[in-house]
């Protein structure tokens, strides 16, 4: 079987292709090919630029991608003075999933060739003018720093993937935790009311022939209990449709990620203790506060503060966006107001560096279920 050819890998996207295109860089400063030398030179590049890619795939063989890597850069300093090639290989080194043994090897490798070669060219008397001065030492800074830079970003990066992937566990436990509470209402209330009217209709088939009036009064029992449990059922779907907070959570946190909204939150588990019905309500609130944030703030975080206390609910949303200068009570934020309001409870809206909501319920009796 053929396999297809794929120039980059591509959880990479057109990264490597754009750092490649700065090899163009010292193709254009020899050029004329006038001698072998450039020829020489230019031929190296091409090579650099083969190991460089193949790089990016290889894990097996990345030693030895990376050491001839090192190998052109030492030989371009030593001949023209250009530590620049070795910011391909520094930085690839910091974005590779190495073990720190083996990440120590190669940047101790990389300080080493760089070190070397910059006493190679300063023995040969090869001089630089004040400008080529400062663009090499800027050069070698960013050099020698990328790998811990590009190492940190990994490490963010891999966090974030980890904070999705926990997110979407989450989402599932969550689904499968409402699917047993459905499961459980419906055998524990369904269940018994249907067990008991199969008894009542069995016994007034029995007395059907022998005592109609007993018979009569069993189906008017069934018949009475069938109307209580289709109330029954008219409740439990109707508290299949409410949504939680940590529902809601999961929903605001895919919504903000796909606006670049950093999200956090603070006490998520106290809205264990808050009754379902108000939780609805609640939800209700903070899906209108985080639309307003994406659409009107220009925020870039948001954090989600809650606290249980005597019975009193209150939460916040803060945001650092362009704060409450500019505005206005829409539809959404009036009826968030006008919800809260009947809930006996209070809507402030204040500014703090951003937006800040805060929001505050009392737990009366006539909200638990």
């Amino acid at each position: 079987m053929i396999r297809k050819f794929t120039l980059f890998p591509k959880d990479q996207g057109f990264t490597p292709l754009i750092w490649l295109c700065f090899l163009l860089i010292p193709l254009f400063s020899m050029y004329p090919y006038d001698s072998l030398d450039k020829v020489c030179m230019t031929g190296l590049i091409i090579i650099f630029a083969v190991c460089y890619r193949n790089s990016l795939f290889a894990e097996k063989y990345y030693p030895f991608w990376i050491s001839i890597q090192y190998l052109i850069s030492f030989i371009y300093l030593v001949h023209l003075g250009y530590v620049y090639l070795f910011m391909f290989p520094a930085w690839q080194i910091g974005f590779s999933k190495l073990t720190t043994k083996r990440f120590n090897w190669f940047y101790s490798a990389l300080l080493i060739l760089i070190m070397t070669g910059s006493l190679i060219v300063w023995m040969k008397g090869l001089r630089f003018n004040n400008e080529n001065l400062i663009a090499s030492g800027a050069f070698t800074l960013f050099t020698l720093l990328a790998p811990f830079g590009g190492r940190e970003f990994l490490k963010q990066q891999e966090q974030r993937k980890q904070m999705y992937q926990a997110n979407e566990r989450l989402e599932s436990l969550i689904v499968g935790k409402e699917r047993n509470r459905i499961a459980r209402e419906l055998h524990d209330s369904l269940g018994q009311s249907l067990s008991v009217m199969t008894i009542k209709l069995d016994l007034a088939q029995k007395l059907f022939d022998h005592d109609l009036a007993v018979s009569k009064k069993e189906i008017n029992e069934v018949q009475q209990l069938s109307r209580e449990t289709l109330t029954m059922v008219r409740e439990i779907v109707s508290d299949m449709r409410r949504k939680t907070i940590m529902e809601e959570l999961v929903e605001i946190n895919r919504v903000l990620s796909a606006a670049k909204v950093i999200l956090t939150t603070e006490n998520e588990s106290v809205v264990q203790g808050v009754p379902l019905r108000l939780q609805n309500e609640v939800s209700y609130c903070l899906r209108e506060a985080i639309t307003n944030i994406i659409r009107h703030s220009q925020a870039t975080y948001c954090k989600i503060t809650f606290l249980l206390k005597e019975d009193v609910f209150t939460f916040s949303i803060q945001d650092n966006g362009i704060g409450i200068k500019d505005l206005k009570f829409g539809n959404g934020l009036v009826g968030m107001r006008e919800r809260v309001e009947q809930l006996n409870g209070h809507l402030l809206v204040a500014d703090r560096k951003g937006m800040c909501l805060t929001i505050t319920i009392p737990l009366e009796e006539d909200h638990h279920d």
